[in-house]
């Protein structure tokens, strides 16, 4: 390697502790602002679609909702965890808020048999193979 090519990687180096940039400080401003965006679309959906967190039946069965939300900065998508409970099972399911897309459910019966399963059109044969196919989506 040569000295001139010594010097100019030193030379680099050292720019960046010399002259410190905030090329993160505003993506990060930028990543809260649409975290807390997606958040106040999740509860917006939650209030409406699952009444804040309980519905009925017509038969008079109780469903009761819960969610969790999240702003995945890799795929820049809103996503939105839902979780629904009744004397029947449960369900939960994955979707993409913005496109009103869902990618996947996992239903549960009351006898905690598995009924359906899957993910990005693709079956999964265990709750936990389901979770951990969401687990990025909701961690990244």
């Amino acid at each position: 390697m040569s000295k001139k090519y010594i010097g100019f990687i030193i030379i680099l180096t050292c720019s960046f502790f010399l002259f410190p940039t905030n090329i993160y400080s505003s993506s990060t401003e930028e990543d809260h602002k649409l975290q807390e965006k997606c958040g106040k679309r999740c509860e917006e959906i939650y209030n409406k679609k699952y009444k804040g967190g309980k519905t009925q039946t017509s038969k008079g069965v109780s469903i009761y909702y819960d969610y969790e939300n999240h702003y995945n900065k890799k795929l820049n998508k809103c996503f939105m965890l839902i979780d629904e409970r009744s004397v029947m099972g449960s369900m939960i399911k994955l979707m993409d808020v913005n496109e009103n897309k869902l990618y996947g459910s996992c239903r549960v019966g009351k006898n905690e048999n598995l009924e359906s399963c899957h993910f990005l059109r693709k079956s999964c044969k265990t709750y936990e193979e389901w979770v951990l196919r969401v687990k990025p989506y909701m961690e990244e």
